[in-house]
């Protein structure tokens, strides 16, 4: 299995770990479609879109989800102000109303299927971010990934998650973490979604991303050779579908573990390419 391949399958793990902002507000859009979707998002003005979006944790919905998923006190707190931050930030409310509108085969997209747009564009911004905060996000996934359930984590890693199911699980995980690392981690995805509704994903150049693909192939492979269970941890790489929950779920483990001992700009390298969509 190449470096590649699995980068791919962390990305895809790493998508759903957005979702922890705030689970509830695509549901929330979700619940203002019409019957005549077509119709309705014709008579829907960019601006009608930014007030609804800003209005959405008004109804106690992404309140109610929230503590439904483990946040409580402070916690909750924080994560209740995030998801309406987020919602009524005007540089990323325009990027979702702006992507509703957008015209595909000459049809405006419905106001419903904003789905997952708030979760996308803080995946674009990552690579943007400052080595600091991108490595500090990266080890809120990792405490995110450890905080799963082991069955749950394993399903995770292989890819057999429904990204509702994805949603939940990370979100679960997130209302865990300590309430610094949950203050700072917010800050950050704040951040990134707004750098990624102005600027778009990061792509390295191609011989750069190269080098960090090798970088990474080659951490990962130093660390597992250094391991007990090398063949089997190297036989689950190499057949993850295959693979049992609790091994999937370990070598996601191990591939994190492995990247974030990189240093400097091989390490700063290897998070924007684990970050690019």
């Amino acid at each position: 299995m190449t470096g590649r391949s699995f980068t791919g399958t962390l990305r895809a793990l790493m998508l759903g770990a957005a979702l922890a902002v705030s689970a509830a507000a695509p549901l929330a859009l979700e619940a203002q479609e019409t019957p005549n979707d077509a119709q309705a998002a014709q008579t829907v003005s960019r601006a009608d879109i930014i007030r609804l979006l800003g209005r959405l944790h008004e109804d106690g919905a992404v309140r109610a989800d929230l503590t439904r998923l483990g946040f409580a006190g402070e916690k909750l707190e924080l994560a209740t102000r995030h998801a309406a931050d987020m919602l009524r930030d005007p540089i990323i409310a325009g990027y979702v109303a702006d992507r509703v509108l957008a015209v595909r085969d000459g049809t405006a997209v419905p106001v419903g299927r904003a789905q997952g747009l708030l979760w996308g564009v803080i995946d674009r911004g990552l690579g943007h971010l400052p080595l600091r905060d991108l490595r500090y996000y990266y080890l809120v996934e990792q405490a995110v990934l450890g905080g799963m359930p082991e069955q749950t984590c394993g399903r995770a890693v292989r890819g057999d998650l429904t990204p509702d199911q994805m949603a939940e699980a990370t979100a679960r995980a997130a209302a865990r973490l300590n309430t610094e690392g949950l203050r700072n981690y917010y800050r950050i995805q704040l951040r990134a979604a707004q750098l990624g509704a102005q600027r778009g994903p990061r792509v390295l150049p191609p011989e750069r991303a190269a080098r960090a693909e090798a970088a990474i192939f080659g951490v990962v492979t130093r660390t597992i050779a250094a391991r007990e269970d090398a063949a089997r941890m190297m036989g689950s790489f190499a057949n993850l579908d295959r693979a049992s929950a609790r091994d999937a779920c370990r070598a996601g483990q191990v591939f994190i573990e492995a990247v974030l001992t990189l240093e400097g700009q091989e390490l700063n390298d290897a998070l924007i390419q684990l970050s690019t969509p």
